[in-house]
C-alpha cells in the first residue's frame, strides 16, 4: 500500500504513541515511534521523515520544546506538539520554536488528522510562498495553482472555492481571508465579504458587480472605493 509519507512520533507514554500511530496508519502514513529527544535526531537524519509529533515531557534530560527548536533552526522540518500542558507559560515557550500546530491531551481522532493536515499544508505554503503560484492542498492531493491562472476566490464558510482560468474549482479547507494572504497584494483584491479577484481578469467594472470570464460577481460597498481606483490606475 502507498503511503502519504513517514511522520515521527516522539512520545514516552507508549499507549498513547500507539493510539496515535494506528489512527495515521489508518490515514495511510507511516510512522516511527521513539521515546527521547536522541533518537528521534537519529530517525530525522536517517530516515527524513515528512512530520514530526512530538510530546512536550519526554524521556532524558531534553524536552519536546528542546527538539521542537532544532527541526526550527537546523532541519525545518513540519512538527505538532501533542502535550497535555495548555498553560501560558508553556504556550509562551513553544512559541519561539515555530510549531505549525499545538494540540492539547485528550484529543479526538478528526482533532489529530486536522493537525496533521493543516501543519503539512502550512509548511508547503511557506516553502513555496516567493513562487509565482499558489500551493493547495485538494483532499490528499497538492496542487500547484499558477496566480495567472486564477480567476477569484469564493467564501464558502470555513471553506475557500477557487475557480482557475480553466473554470475547474478546487474546495479548500481554509478561510478566504488565509487564502488571500498567500496571494501577491498587488494582483488580488478583496470585492466582497465572499469574494477575492485577480485584477487582472476583471473585463468589466459596474456600480455593483465586476465582470470576469463572463461571471458577475457583487462588490461590497465597502470595498468599492479600494477596487475602483486600484482598476483605474
Amino acid at each position: 500500500m502507498q503511503t502519504n509519507g513517514l511522520i515521527l512520533i516522539v512520545e514516552d507514554e507508549m499507549l498513547i504513541a500507539e493510539h496515535i500511530s494506528r489512527i495515521l496508519t489508518a490515514a495511510s502514513y507511516s510512522t516511527v515511534c521513539v521515546t527521547n529527544v536522541e533518537a528521534a535526531l537519529a530517525v530525522i537524519e536517517n530516515q527524513q521523515p515528512l512530520m514530526v509529533l512530538t510530546d512536550i515531557m519526554l524521556l532524558g534530560d531534553q524536552t519536546g520544546i528542546d527538539l521542537g527548536t532544532i527541526l526550527h533552526q537546523k532541519y525545518h522540518i513540519p512538527f505538532v506538539y501533542i502535550t497535555s500542558y495548555s498553560g501560558s507559560d508553556i504556550i509562551n515557550k513553544v512559541k519561539a520554536t515555530r510549531p505549525n500546530a499545538y494540540l492539547v491531551k485528550p484529543f479526538k481522532k478528526e482533532d489529530l488528522l486536522i493537525a496533521v493536515d493543516l501543519a503539512l499544508y502550512n509548511s508547503s505554503i511557506e516553502e513555496h510562498q516567493d513562487e509565482p503560484y499558489l500551493v493547495v492542498k485538494d483532499g490528499r492531493v497538492t496542487a500547484q495553482i499558477p496566480h495567472n491562472e486564477i480567476l477569484w476566490l469564493e467564501a464558502e464558510g470555513n471553506y475557500t472555492l477557487i475557480v482557475s482560468q480553466t473554470l475547474k474549482k478546487r474546495l479548500i479547507r481554509n478561510t478566504i481571508t488565509e487564502m488571500q494572504q498567500h496571494l501577491p497584494a498587488k494582483d488580488f483584491i478583496r470585492i466582497h465579504r465572499s469574494y477575492v479577484v485577480n485584477i487582472k481578469k476583471i473585463a468589466e467594472l459596474a456600480s455593483a458587480h465586476v465582470l470576469i470570464n463572463g461571471e458577475k460577481l457583487p462588490i461590497g460597498r465597502t470595498y468599492k472605493e479600494q477596487l475602483t481606483e486600484r482598476f483605474n490606475a
